[in-house]
């Protein structure tokens, strides 16, 4: 969960390391240009980071309609990336440029913490988006009622409250500790984890909610592809109407489960390297302290913050209401010119039916549906 984390053998325990990049003493004269080089790429990592996610959070300010009970799990996942970016990311930067913890132990306690946290967060929103998903795909007559807003909002604070109990509580009270062993080595901070805690926390953190995320995507899949089939033989039937409200429907509905499955795909590759490398070596248990595994810490660690950078990237590349709010931040139109009110439904966020319009083989654009609405 935090960068550079490897496993080592110590007095015969094993215990990960969790500090930003493990490296000897380090030392103020030992950086180079190559350190200087990657602290300018990290930071501009850093920097793209808390933008992107920074317009996540004014979107639905210009865009009313991505005011829905998705895109409040959404921000949460958005939150998670931008306290990432600004909590965690610039100290792993100094760590990385120095080679030294420059903080102090209490510190590396909480940044470790920080860490630990958002990484559960991002995963366990992930989770509850794909259960919206679920609701609105294969039982969308009790969709209002099951994702209602006040509920949303229980199980984002779920989310948050669940997060800070699987890594403030064990990292402060010590529980991941192995007795004789002290993480905060001269200026490292490294994160001291017995074999059983890597394991435990690693399922609590990721396994657990990433079946359920798989589980309910696979029901969605099929769900899709039964009412595919069903609406397919009733086109069929009538000669295919081409504006037909059905079939928008699942157009619409087939597009935001992509959207979201792209999302999910993207933040497993991210960080299922990470923790599948985090478990084997903490059930190997054998003294692996070699410069490429080391290194190759760095690039998976970074590889999983590097989520949080893409995820805002993903929205405007594959979210239609995204790129309209993005639209409007950038050319500062006014809201009336493109508002077409809340008739309309969203691409990744499905709280209603499209009307029945004049459409052609394809769902236009919104604005297009707009000038191509023909008139009462």
């Amino acid at each position: 969960l935090n960068s550079g984390k490897m496993l080592m053998d110590k007095n015969e325990s094993n215990f990960s390391s969790a500090s930003s990049f493990v490296k000897g003493a380090g030392s103020w004269a030992g950086i180079g240009l190559q350190e200087v080089a990657i602290g300018l790429i990290l930071t501009l990592i850093d920097l793209v980071t808390l933008l992107g996610n920074t317009v996540v959070f004014i979107c639905p300010v210009v865009e009313k309609r991505l005011r829905t009970v998705t895109y409040m799990f959404i921000m949460s996942l958005a939150m998670a990336d931008f306290l990432v970016a600004c909590l965690v990311m610039p100290f792993s930067i100094i760590y990385e440029v120095t080679g030294m913890w420059l903080f102090g132990k209490l510190f590396c306690k909480v940044w470790i913490s920080f860490d630990v946290m958002f990484c559960t967060a991002s995963i366990v929103t992930l989770c509850f988006i794909s259960l919206d998903r679920y609701c609105s795909v294969v039982t969308p007559s009790h969709y209002s009622r099951r994702m209602s807003r006040g509920r949303c909002v229980v199980m984002t604070c779920t989310v948050w409250v669940y997060s800070s109990l699987i890594s403030f509580l064990p990292v402060m009270q010590g529980w991941n500790e192995i007795p004789g062993v002290d993480f905060d080595a001269g200026r490292e901070c490294i994160f001291v984890t017995n074999w059983i805690f890597a394991i435990v926390a690693s399922a609590l953190a990721f396994f657990v909610p990433f079946m359920v995320t798989c589980s309910m995507y696979f029901f969605i899949y099929r769900a899709s592809r039964l009412k595919a089939t069903r609406i397919m033989s009733q086109t069929l039937e009538i000669h295919y109407h081409p504006n037909s409200k059905r079939q928008n429907h699942l157009q619409l509905e087939n597009k935001a489960t992509r959207t979201i499955s792209i999302i999910i795909s993207v933040f497993v590759l991210c960080w299922l390297p990470y923790f599948v490398l985090n478990v084997w070596l903490a059930a190997r248990g054998s003294n692996s302290t070699s410069t490429v595994l080391v290194e190759s810490f760095k690039v998976i660690t970074w590889l999983g913050y590097c989520n949080s950078t893409i995820n805002p990237m993903l929205y405007a590349f594959l979210n239609r209401d995204f790129q309209r709010a993005l639209r409007k931040l950038l050319i500062c139109r006014h809201r009336s010119q493109v508002d077409i009110g809340e008739d309309m439904v969203s691409i990744a966020t499905f709280t209603k039916t499209a009307p029945d319009m004049d459409y052609s083989n394809t769902v236009p654009l919104p604005n297009d549906a707009q000038k191509g609405k023909p008139k009462q």
